[in-house]
């Protein structure tokens, strides 16, 4: 897999990109792991996400499951099925298609996490040091103690009521590091790998910023209503709090 590397998925650039749902790529390696292409709308586990599902299909119709997707050495690696890999060759033009149903989840959960992390910064001025998403939940460790349960019906009482449920718009942009570091907000620029020089944000209007290279929805009142609640598996003097999402959605029948 030497100097194989796959070039920046189109949703970093654009979140919109977010809901494409398949894309043909040129097969640029196929190491032990799985294979490698020459673009990916795959999303590689990483960030408290986990990766997408789906399929990769051969130019005579073979249909091979994605069961995993990990990003290696710059290099996007999709994880087959058992006996999958022999169905590809270096040169070869497949055609991936996203587990929509996993992906559009993922993407409900992870703008639900940051709009939870936002606002409990912003109405009790705790950070959030941690946070993942699985299923269809998550959660996300404070740096500090909420005590009792009425600050946490607060928090999931305003999140339902003024963004899950209605349409406050998502977006991301790119800035330089030292813009970011100049942002007043929950994020650190301590948590950036060192030698980053531009940072992808994602934005919620009016509430948040924080870095980030995950998949999120384009309006929060996409997510749908989430149940917030302690989860007693935190850190010695942090809270954890998880969520899960309350709504089955679908999500649009076509990319936006």
């Amino acid at each position: 897999m030497t100097g194989a590397r796959t070039a920046d998925p189109p949703y970093l650039a654009s979140l919109r990109a977010g809901y494409d749902r398949a894309f043909e790529a040129t097969v640029v390696a196929t190491p032990p792991e799985g294979v490698v292409l020459s673009q990916s709308l795959f999303y590689p586990v990483g960030g408290g996400q986990e990766a997408d599902h789906g399929t990769l299909v051969t130019p005579d119709g073979i249909r091979v499951a994605v069961v995993d997707v990990r990003r290696m050495s710059g290099a996007v690696v999709h994880r087959l099925e058992k006996g999958g890999l022999v169905r590809f060759r270096i040169g070869m033009t497949v055609r991936g298609e996203i587990d929509w149903a996993r992906r559009y989840t993922h993407m409900r959960l992870h703008t639900a996490q940051h709009l939870l992390s936002a606002l409990a910064f912003d109405r009790y001025g705790l950070r959030t040091s941690e946070a993942a998403m699985s299923g269809h939940g998550g959660y996300l460790d404070l740096e500090g103690m909420l005590d009792g349960e009425e600050p946490i019906r607060r928090l999931e009482e305003e999140a339902n009521s003024r963004y899950f449920t209605q349409p406050v718009q998502v977006e991301s942009a790119m800035v330089s590091r030292a813009e970011f570091e100049a942002m007043p907000g929950r994020s650190s620029a301590k948590s950036l790998p060192q030698g980053i020089s531009s940072v992808r944000l994602v934005l919620i209007e009016g509430i948040d910023r924080c870095p980030c290279g995950g998949t999120h929805v384009l309006s929060t009142g996409e997510v749908g209503r989430v149940r917030v609640f302690r989860d007693p598996k935190g850190k010695v003097a942090s809270t954890r709090l998880s969520f899960e999402l309350l709504e089955e959605r679908e999500g649009p029948s076509s990319p936006p």
